[in-house]
């Protein structure tokens, strides 16, 4: 399977998003339905068995990640991929420190993990031939991500969907109020 962790925004925010995108950028010829919205912790590519065995078994023992926020905040464009995308400036730690154990678990059950800087991101557009024009609203998203998930990216007729296969929470963070 092809395969990813990922962050998966909820339901109000994915539409917020998505009702963001209509109204303060131009049309995209490709835009990213807002089902398939998600920010990726972990890229792992084609899975066998026995990588998501070993992998599901190091993600088990990962229970002092606390939940963070997910602030989206601001917009970029990879020319490469021709990926426009909305982007998180300042991840939180816990955030940080769970895309650094999740690509050490990927390595330890030897995924082949691209050695690249991460950037927290949600594609919103892809096939863009040019970087998309300054949004007329800036973008400000802000979400708690709970848990995170192992995504498969299946082929339809209708082009990709990103389904979650599992799922593993995050450590719940209490606060006492008087």
């Amino acid at each position: 399977m092809r395969a990813f962790l990922g962050l998966s925004p909820n339901s109000n925010t994915k539409l917020a998003i998505e009702a963001w995108r209509e109204k303060a950028l131009p049309g995209f010829n490709h835009p990213v339905p807002a089902a398939n919205f998600h920010v990726t912790l972990c890229f792992l590519g084609e899975l066998n068995d026995k990588q998501y065995e070993v992998m599901a078994q190091g993600i088990e023992q990962i229970s002092d990640i606390k939940a963070f926020s997910v602030h989206l905040n601001t917009l970029g464009y990879w020319p490469k991929p021709k990926a426009f995308w909305l982007g998180c400036d300042a991840p939180e730690p816990s955030h940080l420190n769970l895309v650094k154990r999740l690509t050490s678990i990927a390595r330890q059950s030897k995924i082949s993990i691209p050695k690249q800087a991460y950037k927290a991101h949600l594609t919103l557009a892809r096939k863009c031939v040019e970087n998309p024009p300054a949004a007329l609203i800036a973008p400000d998203f802000l979400w708690q991500a709970e848990a995170f998930h192992l995504f498969e990216s299946v082929s339809t007729r209708q082009g990709v969907r990103y389904q979650i296969r599992e799922s593993w929470p995050l450590a719940r963070v209490f606060s006492w109020q008087k």
